[in-house]
């Protein structure tokens, strides 16, 4: 009796703790700046600014192991500015907590922007007070 009553005791605690979810890649996973963005609209100072034809075909993707890349598609009527293809953008994100975001760069420049979701848009404005740029999902 007392082999069966340890045997269901540990029976019962694998099945607890086996249950239990990591909430840390949830949190990653539900993160609202993951995914694929295309710049529609860039501010400086409140003022729009007019962006070049090409970059509404750019966008940025920030990818749930925190990394950040970006890829230009090129057609061959591209103007020369327009003339990229990829971009290992070479920065790492953090989410600081109240919609602020820390980007890192390989070289170990970093910078803050608060960034946070109109409807389905994402905007990301800088920490300097001029620079706003609107994203749309890509």
């Amino acid at each position: 009796m007392k082999k069966m009553r340890l045997f269901y005791t540990i029976l019962i605690g694998l099945i607890v703790f086996s249950s239990c979810t990591n909430n840390d890649d949830s949190e990653r996973n539900n993160d609202i700046i993951i995914g694929k963005w295309r710049t529609i609209e860039i501010y400086e100072s409140n003022e729009p600014v007019s962006i070049l034809s090409c970059t509404s075909e750019y966008f940025k993707e920030f990818k749930s192991n925190k990394t950040v890349a970006g890829f230009i598609v090129t057609p061959n009527t591209f103007p020369d500015p327009c003339n990229q293809v990829y971009a290992d953008l070479g920065l790492t994100w953090q989410n600081l907590g109240n919609s602020n975001y820390k980007f890192k760069s390989a070289t170990g420049a970093e910078y803050i922007s608060k960034m946070y979701k109109v409807d389905e848009n994402l905007i990301e404005e800088y920490f300097d007070g001029i620079t706003k740029i609107v994203y749309e999902p890509y």
